[in-house]
């Protein structure tokens, strides 16, 4: 396949990985702590570790997908980092974590 195929088709070279986990907030989502572990998530955590992430926060748990700023950059060790910066705080129950995947054909 030429290089032009492979950009476009997001493979080889240019395949995109990303992970994802769910966790519980054990506080309420509407107080000031759980704004300011959100912040510390995204800056200690996220963007520390030159990743983007998207996802949403509710009473019953958290959902967020994160790759790198590069997708084709996301490693093991950036998903070792978020699980364990997660696993360390007692504010926080991590329920799954997934392995790297292709974020856009789920392989």
């Amino acid at each position: 396949m030429k290089k032009r195929l492979r950009k476009k088709y997001r493979v080889g070279e240019f395949r995109e990985l990303c992970f994802g986990f769910t966790f519980d907030y054990k506080g309420d989502i509407e107080s000031t702590e759980c704004e300011q572990f959100l912040h510390a998530f995204v800056e200690d955590c996220i963007e520390a570790n030159g990743l983007d992430c998207e996802g949403n926060m509710t009473d019953d748990g958290c959902n967020i997908t994160a790759k790198a700023v590069d997708p084709t950059q996301t490693s093991e060790a950036q998903r070792l980092a978020v699980k364990s910066w997660l696993e360390a705080r007692s504010d926080v129950e991590v329920k799954s974590f997934t392995e790297l995947q292709d974020a856009w054909y789920g392989i």
